[in-house]
């Protein structure tokens, strides 16, 4: 149980989880843990975070390591389209060697990327393993795991509040992240526990341009969640408008 989001901003691509793992023995759950670590992060250029069987998790991520030492991702004739392809068509293959009994994959993951000095969010669903490159034109944020019923519906409500038509920039794309675990957190029934883990992949003045991918330190988190808390009481004050406002009395009825 698990939940992830992934948001690509005008500026880079923020990826963000939540730090339970739930073990199980076949439909049975039987304990709770905190994981330190849930995202990845691979050659300090690629962000990893996934839902699902821990095992087939670690399959994807050395699948993504082979295929960027190979340096497969620098083919200029590549899109992010083909990338996606590439990755789910090794993972797959990789997968069904020794899953054989089932045509359903019990893993998901999202996929912060850098292709032609983008950096790009790629969504493989839970089940059939099939890329969908997040874009700024429609669909720029996905979630993930047992908590996406919580953490869909605060999206879209980020997304009318705070976004409208245009994707973020990486500090609104950060705090919007915080703020839909946060209550995912707080909110989702059972699998879903902080502490927040997140990772950016982008680019600053002394990267000169090129697009690297780092976690926040404990201090950047613990500012933006402040923001988020911020933000609710901020909500909270509305109340007070709809008490200033006169009742409307009922019409007379006519004689």
């Amino acid at each position: 149980m698990t939940l992830i989001i992934g948001i690509r901003c005008k500026d880079g691509t923020v990826v963000g989880s939540d730090s339970a793992v739930t073990f199980a023995s076949g439909q049975n759950q039987t304990i709770e843990q905190h994981s330190r670590q849930k995202i990845d992060i691979i050659d300090k250029h690629i962000i990893v975070a996934g839902t699902g069987e821990v095992g087939l998790g670690q399959r994807f991520r050395d699948t993504i390591e082979k295929k960027w030492k190979d340096k497969v991702f620098l083919d200029k004739d590549k899109n992010i389209v083909d990338i996606g392809c590439m990755l789910s068509s090794a993972a797959i293959k990789n997968f069904f060697s020794t899953c054989i009994n089932t045509q359903t994959i019990n893993y998901g993951a999202l996929v912060a990327i850098p292709c032609k000095d983008t950096a790009e969010l790629i969504e493989f669903s839970l089940g059939s393993f099939q890329p969908e490159v997040k874009t700024d034109k429609d669909i720029w944020y996905a979630s993930m795991g047992s908590g996406q019923f919580v953490a869909d519906p605060l999206l879209g409500f980020i997304r009318k509040t705070f976004w409208g038509n245009d994707p973020p920039n990486r500090q609104e794309g950060i705090f919007a992240a915080t703020m839909v675990l946060k209550l995912g957190c707080e909110m989702a029934p059972n699998g879903v526990a902080g502490p927040i883990q997140m990772a950016v992949l982008s680019s600053d003045k002394s990267s000169k341009g090129k697009l690297y991918a780092r976690r926040l330190e404990e201090g950047e988190l613990s500012e933006h969640e402040e923001n988020v808390e911020a933000a609710i009481e901020y909500f909270k004050k509305y109340r007070d408008v709809l008490h200033e406002k006169p009742t409307q009395e009922l019409p007379k009825p006519s004689s």
